[in-house]
């Protein structure tokens, strides 16, 4: 494992940061810092198709 870890602040893809991994391997046990599966498995999901034709009759 490499000795820093590359991180992307949340809604800044372009302000890439980077992290020891040993910080790193401590904010996860701690539960601060999520992977980006989690963190998009957190995020609400978008209408679905039948909601979306749905809404528009309604219109």
């Amino acid at each position: 494992m490499s000795e820093h870890i590359l991180l992307l602040p949340e809604g800044q893809s372009g302000g890439r940061r980077h992290a020891h991994s040993a910080c790193v391997a401590r904010a996860r046990r701690g539960g601060r810092l999520p992977t980006r599966d989690e963190w998009r498995r957190a995020q609400p999901r978008p209408p679905g198709l039948w909601t979306r034709l749905r809404s528009r009759w309604r219109a």
